[in-house]
């Protein structure tokens, strides 16, 4: 479980990397909008908040 519990933060701070250079690159309404979205993460980082990960195959 911890290996995973590294992939998926791995993979969190991967799209976080992702939104900040695509909001360099966007217009001002668009960068605000992609801004609102992962504010919080952007500005208090990942281990303030909860994760929903979706799957695939869920198993519910």
């Amino acid at each position: 479980m911890q290996k995973d519990s590294k992939d998926y933060e791995f993979c969190i701070n991967l799209a976080l990397d992702n939104a900040k250079k695509r909001i360099t690159l966007l217009d001002n309404s668009d960068k605000k909008c992609v801004l609102e979205e992962y504010r919080e993460w952007i500005n208090d980082g990942l281990t303030m908040h909860t994760v929903l990960l979706l799957r695939e195959d869920p198993i519910i």
